[in-house]
């Protein structure tokens, strides 16, 4: 579920994964692999040349403002990104390791260029197979936690996150003066959890709990304006949403921030790339395009789902996106937006021609 101003809807792709990796016969592998992700999300200034190895030469790395191609520039960026940051550190959360793919949440705190922040994301790294050498990796998290810190660029950040909760957030109180939302929606959470597997409940294997916790997943990651309604049988009582901008609690609140979302939004388009299902816990990389503003946009983003043990109930959910995608289609933000890109890659893409 991406969630974004009043002007979207989303297409869907579907990926068909098996349960599970298959690591019988090779427990060492897929501990080495834990560990090198482990190592690489929690580098600090002091061991960036103990994890340097670990990449390949062709290393492929992005973020939302910098791609990195070449382990000679993936040295140049950890290098720079570090000696801005000497203070960062990073704590995992969740993570899961699923054929030749490891992904992980986490929260990063420390300083940029002696502005203090702290912001959530959620990264994907790619092994070579039978190996642990890692050939691709990808962060997503907001840009908007850094420049909320910034002075000059914090109004932005502050003016996007207060009209885009307007517009959505039924638990917020707007400061502005806006239409009434069109759209409220009634739903109960089965208490039981176990309530709502329906036909389901005759699943026996692990493997077709499986396959059917990847169908509710995938549906809650692609929702559009077509289809919310069908998702909210698959909200647990206790069900938390979250993205950059919207936290969300219970599956009644849910169903109303859904409703208004699309109650105006009629042209996002969000397809799974890749996505991973490991012990309930499903993780997926995505690209939602679309208009904002009446200007066209596309964004890269990645989800988390988590499910009650054993059931098709979701409990968790959270989208990592920047704001920074769609912002920069608004005319009064687009140069705040622009101007952080450039102060960043300024200050830790080696291959980036800073104006400065």
């Amino acid at each position: 579920m991406k969630k974004f101003l009043l002007a979207f809807v989303v297409l869907a792709t579907s990926i068909v994964i098996l349960p599970a990796p298959a690591y019988a016969g090779r427990p060492q592998l897929a501990q080495q692999r834990l560990e090198v992700g482990r190592a690489l999300l929690e580098v600090q200034s002091t061991n960036v040349g103990e994890v340097l190895p670990y990449y390949t030469d062709d290393i492929e790395y992005h973020d939302p403002i910098v791609d990195v191609y070449g382990i000679e520039a993936m040295t140049g960026f950890l290098y720079r990104l570090l000696g801005a940051s000497p203070d960062l550190v990073t704590d995992i959360v969740d993570e899961t390791l699923s054929g030749d793919t490891y992904s992980a949440t986490w929260i990063m705190s420390g300083s940029f260029l002696g502005v203090p922040y702290e912001a959530k994301g959620i990264s994907i790294f790619k092994f070579r197979p039978r190996s642990a050498m890692v050939y691709y990796q990808r962060d997503y998290y907001s840009e908007g936690d850094i420049m909320a810190t910034i002075p000059g660029l914090d109004q932005a950040i502050v003016g996007f996150r207060t009209y885009y909760r307007c517009a959505v957030d039924p638990t917020f109180d707007c400061p502005f003066d806006l239409p009434p939302s069109a759209s409220e929606s009634a739903f109960e959470a089965p208490g039981n959890p176990q309530a709502m597997l329906g036909r389901d409940n005759r699943l026996r294997s692990p493997e077709q709990l499986h396959r059917a916790q990847l169908r509710v997943a995938r549906q809650l990651v692609e929702i559009n304006a077509d289809n919310w309604t069908a998702v909210l049988p698959y909200l647990a009582s206790d069900y938390e949403y979250h993205d950059p901008i919207v936290d969300i609690y219970g599956p009644g609140t849910m169903a109303e921030f859904l409703g208004r979302l699309f109650a105006g939004s009629s042209s996002l388009y969000t397809t799974v790339e890749d996505e991973t299902l490991v012990d309930g816990i499903y993780m997926a990389t995505w690209t939602m395009a679309g208009m904002f503003n009446g200007a066209p946009f596309s964004a890269p983003g990645m989800s988390i789902v988590k499910f009650v043990d054993g059931t098709l109930q979701s409990y968790y959910s959270r989208d990592y996106y920047t704001e920074g995608d769609v912002m920069i289609g608004v005319p009064e933000l687009v140069d705040a937006v622009l101007g952080f890109r450039v102060y960043y890659r300024c200050a830790v893409d080696p291959t980036f021609s800073c104006p400065f």
